[in-house]
């Protein structure tokens, strides 16, 4: 099964008939973050003319390099998502680098693991703004997945509320930062916070898929 994953687009997945591979490829706006899923192998299709392609296994986050680059020409990913199971030279994305192709390259696992590790309002001053913004998304996020999206009303301040609509602007979820504007006592918004942070399949999909976009986009707002 191909699946077509666009997280700036009110159809957040569809699944893609091998026959209109090509066509829904070359087709899809680059400006909806649309990424392909086939067997394993995910194709970013990052700008109208480039692509990045990314698999994990065994836990890694790899990104395939040719030429000396993981920025790849467009058609090069339709050949891959035809066959994701050819031999390919596969790299680790490594921790806190830059990468070949001129941008921060970073395992995302890692930096979830650095921005739950933090208290974002204790963060010092001048720290990697985008970590910051990370940190508070998802410490709202796992709030509201283990307790409820009104957590916040409860537990935070009025600064920190605003902070986790902030983080959630930052990474271009607009649909996110408006639920968290609209939250209530009676926890009415939890299940449509469960289905537009985690459309998926895999819990906090959508702001992984913003992750990955923000670390080429704003790479200087990870160091």
């Amino acid at each position: 099964m191909i699946r077509l994953r666009l997280y700036k687009a009110r159809e957040r997945q569809r699944v893609i008939d091998p026959a209109d591979l090509e066509a829904v490829y070359f087709a899809v706006d680059p400006e909806t973050k649309p990424v392909f899923e086939y067997d394993g192998v995910m194709v970013w299709v990052s700008g109208p003319d480039r692509c990045r392609v990314e698999r994990r296994i065994r836990g890694r986050d790899l990104h395939l390099v040719e030429a000396g680059t993981n920025v790849l020409p467009r058609a090069r990913g339709l050949e891959i998502l035809r066959a994701p199971g050819a031999d390919y030279r596969w790299v680790h994305s490594l921790d806190w680098r830059w990468g070949a192709g001129d941008y921060l390259d970073r395992d995302r696992v890692d930096v979830f693991v650095r921005a739950l590790d933090m208290q974002p309002w204790a963060a010092p001053p001048g720290g990697p703004v985008g970590l910051v913004h990370l940190s508070y998304l998802m410490w709202f996020h796992n709030g509201a997945m283990a307790n409820g999206a009104a957590w916040p009303l409860d537990y935070c301040t009025a600064e920190q509320i605003a902070a986790f609509t902030t983080a959630a602007v930052y990474f271009e979820l607009d649909e996110i930062a408006d639920l968290i504007g609209r939250l209530e006592p009676d926890d009415a918004l939890s299940h449509e916070y469960r289905d537009l942070s985690s459309p998926f399949g895999e819990d906090a999909s959508l702001i992984r898929d913003a992750l990955r976009c923000k670390l080429v986009e704003a790479a200087q707002d990870w160091v």
